[in-house]
């Protein structure tokens, strides 16, 4: 069993999941606590043709306070006026055996790749207690790669995107988020996932070394419903690598990929 993968992935559907509890009437200093379960297929890695399929149990969690937001990732507003924001902002990518990579075989593994920095957000429409929020995003995060014994520095990613999130106006309903946005990265982020030392060169994978710049461009659509304690959510993820500074990379076996996710939570715990 690969315990940090499954750390990783707990982390990942843990934030994922917390999509589900955007509510136009924020109240202050608010809590709830559950489970759920998931499964979802993904690339091994963006441009990866080889795809896993999970179904794995996760915990839920949402804390919402005047200065604190857990529900899509986390968010901290450390300052907020009508219009600008400026929050953290985090990310997850699951670590890969080479061995299940027909491009990465006979090189090293991938270890999880945990992000986290502050994100500045402009919003051109609605609110945090309106209906709906039309926005700007622009984090900027540090990466560092670790099999949760060492650790790495991977540098920076810089991600800015449109959002459009639609907020429900009680504790049930339906309620939807859709991003659009471009990815860069410093260059030690891309030679993690896209570079080919020499001594792991053949015939078939060329030696190859990345540089900073522009790494994909990414849709990304979540949507659930919540009955009473019962949270129904679904999740894709839609990458293109193509112009990417990286694009030539013997580790790039197609350039377009899809991540899909559906689950359920049941809380059984909350403050109200």
């Amino acid at each position: 069993m690969n315990i940090p993968r499954i750390i990783c992935l707990n982390l990942f559907l843990s934030l994922l999941s917390n999509t589900a509890i955007a509510q136009k009437s924020i109240k202050k200093n608010t809590w709830e606590m559950g489970v759920g379960v998931s499964t979802f297929s993904l690339p091994l890695y963006p441009g990866s043709s080889q795809r896993d399929v999970f179904t794995i149990p996760f915990p839920f969690f949402h804390i919402q306070s005047e200065y604190l937001d857990i529900d899509d990732g986390v968010r901290g507003f450390f300052f907020e006026s009508p219009d600008l924001r400026l929050t953290i902002s985090g990310d997850i990518g699951v670590p890969v055996d080479s061995q299940d990579s027909d491009a990465r075989r006979g090189m090293p593994d991938l270890d999880a790749v945990l992000q986290l920095g502050p994100s500045f957000e402009f919003v051109f429409a609605g609110g945090r207690r309106m209906p709906s929020e039309f926005r700007f995003e622009l984090p900027l995060r540090a990466a560092v790669a670790t099999d949760f014994s060492s650790y790495q520095g991977l540098g920076w990613i810089l991600e800015p995107r449109l959002t459009y999130e639609t907020l429900r106006p009680f504790e049930s309903g339906f309620n939807y988020q859709i991003s659009a946005g471009l990815q860069f990265a410093s260059e030690d982020f891309n030679a993690y996932y896209y570079d080919v030392a020499p001594e792991f060169a053949t015939a078939e994978r060329q030696a190859f070394s990345s540089k900073a710049g522009y790494n994909s461009f990414f849709i990304e659509l979540s949507a659930n419903i919540r009955k009473g304690d019962l949270i129904y959510f679904a999740f894709s993820r839609y990458r293109n690598l193509s112009g990417s500074v990286f694009e030539d990379s013997p580790l790039i076996e197609q350039k377009n990929s899809l991540s899909l996710g559906v689950g359920i939570v049941w809380i059984f715990a909350n403050s109200l």
